[in-house]
């Protein structure tokens, strides 16, 4: 698919016109890569450089969590990223450091860009940068809402705890 194409169907970038998508298409970092299933594009706590938009396939974005009493580390799944959807947002955003694990749950085609590059087209079109940063803060808080409903919909279904009286 032509990447203009794909970014006017990202939801990151609603609410930008014709002009806008074609100075971020334009962006020189842009690459296209292809992963396998049980590929990891990136891992949680390392060094944010890209911003990423699913082309074709399926990530599962994990978060690493202490388990019950013996405190086992497992992978807790936040979101599943489909095609437009666009994850790596923490590249954009000081620390620059993943909050999340991303990992391809099928054969899955993503096209990056540098997130240094992203954000110095922000810095000079505040208009285009306003509208990007307006739309991942959507993504983002639907992203928390469903964790947090998935949270509850878990606490709900395991077994509650016997209270001890002493």
């Amino acid at each position: 698919m032509e990447l203009l194409q794909l970014l006017k169907r990202c939801e990151a970038f609603v609410g930008l016109d014709d002009n806008e998508l074609q100075k971020i298409a334009d962006l020189p970092s842009w690459r296209r890569n292809v992963y396998s299933t049980g590929d990891f594009i990136f891992r949680e706590g390392s060094v944010s450089k890209d911003f990423y938009v699913l082309e074709e396939g399926g990530i599962s974005l994990l978060v690493a969590s202490r388990k019950g009493e013996t405190k086992e580390l497992i992978q807790v799944p936040v979101d599943t990223v489909t095609r437009g959807d666009v994850f790596g947002w923490s590249s954009l955003v000081a620390p620059h450091s993943r909050n999340m694990s991303a990992v391809c749950v099928k054969r899955s085609t993503v096209v990056a860009v540098s997130g240094a590059e992203l954000n110095e087209l922000m810095d000079c079109n505040h208009s285009l940068g306003y509208e990007v940063m307006k739309s991942l803060v959507r993504v983002i808080a639907r992203r928390l809402r469903d964790f947090q409903d998935e949270l509850v919909r878990e606490e709900k279904l395991s077994p509650q705890k016997e209270k001890r009286t002493e």
